[in-house]
């Protein structure tokens, strides 16, 4: 009969158990209701309580975290954290895809940008060795050269037109005003 009477109490345990855990909130690190009716773990919460509390409330602010890191799907209107894990997994993967997608997309540009340097290496003539001779000697050297063809007047005054060109200078010469009203419509 006692084991009877054991037997049933435990099944009865058991029942509570799985209604407790029914009734229970299923959002971001959840914890069932204790059981108060257990005195052993009564005591065990009361002399851990402030570790697990800690730790509890540590795991809350990295879900949050996670939770605003992570795109949700909008189909749902509560998520677990047993969903949020796998969206989180799911988004890490998609992450790393594009990150090895970016790495060689870059490693072909930096290729094709190597054989157009040389492609370019190639079009260019051989000038610029000169260049570089060139660039190296003395200021003074270069600034006397350009002395000389400073010195070299330009005469625009002995220019010949052709004859629409020097229609155009005509029609601006300074010798006739030009004046937006006329005798008809004179300006107030």
């Amino acid at each position: 009969m006692e084991q009877l009477h054991s037997n049933l109490q435990v099944l009865l345990q058991a029942a509570e158990y799985v209604e407790r855990r029914e009734r229970a909130e299923h959002g971001y690190a959840s914890i069932l209701p204790c059981d108060a009716s257990t005195p052993g773990r009564r005591k065990r919460q009361r002399t851990n309580s402030s570790p697990d509390s800690v730790r509890r409330a540590q795991l809350r602010r990295c879900l949050e975290q996670l939770k605003q890191q992570v795109p949700l799907s909008v189909d749902t209107s509560r998520h677990t954290t047993l969903s949020l894990l796998h969206r989180a997994k799911q988004h890490i993967k998609k992450l790393e895809d594009q990150e090895l997608s970016a790495k060689k997309q870059k490693e072909k540009l930096k290729s094709e940008q190597q054989k157009l340097r040389q492609r370019l290496k190639l079009l260019l003539p051989p000038t610029n060795t000169e260049r570089l001779r060139t660039d190296s000697l003395d200021s003074s050297v270069l600034s006397s050269e350009h002395s000389d063809q400073e010195d070299l007047e330009v005469d625009v005054e002995g220019i010949i037109l052709s004859g629409n060109e020097g229609d155009l200078f005509v029609s601006f010469s300074a010798g006739t005003e030009h004046s937006y009203s006329t005798p008809a419509h004179a300006w107030l």
